[in-house]
């Protein structure tokens, strides 16, 4: 049996150093809301360290005439240097976005609970990931 070498990914956590919501009115019942998803992934590598590298995600909710959400939130990654480039791009294109999902996921059902009849909780659905992520030279007031 073959025993495969384990890859050291780290995840270091999810910082969200930008949220912006705005209502319009309030609105009790959630579930008749059309609410337009968009999340926009992206990675940054840092110059300064070549083992990092950050999962940036802009997150656009919205329902007219109700609310607009607009977050933007940062996984912090480190990978070993021993990483061969194809298993790296792997990481940084389907794993990374995926992992850090569910804590963007909970912030925004929290925050939004939080708000009381304003929206409602919301409860995002699964997300899936896939393609190559575009690279940013800066994060987003970070």
């Amino acid at each position: 049996m073959e025993i495969n070498k384990q890859i050291k990914l780290k995840f270091h956590g999810v910082d969200f150093p930008v949220v912006n919501f705005q209502s319009e009115k309030v609105s009790s019942a959630i579930e008749d809301l059309d609410i337009k998803m968009n999340f926009n992934p992206k990675v940054h590598y840092p110059k300064d360290h070549p083992t990092f590298f950050r999962i940036v995600q802009e997150i656009n909710l919205e329902s007219d005439k109700n609310f607009s959400l607009f977050i933007v939130a940062v996984g912090i990654f480190e990978i070993g240097e021993e990483t061969d480039a194809e298993t790296k791009k792997s990481f940084v294109n389907l794993n990374a976005p995926a992992i850090m999902f569910p804590y963007v996921r909970s912030f925004i059902s929290t925050l939004t609970g939080n708000l009381g009849n304003v929206t409602g909780t919301l409860t995002i659905p699964p997300q899936l990931f896939q393609g190559n992520l575009e690279e940013v030279t800066d994060i987003p007031n970070s």
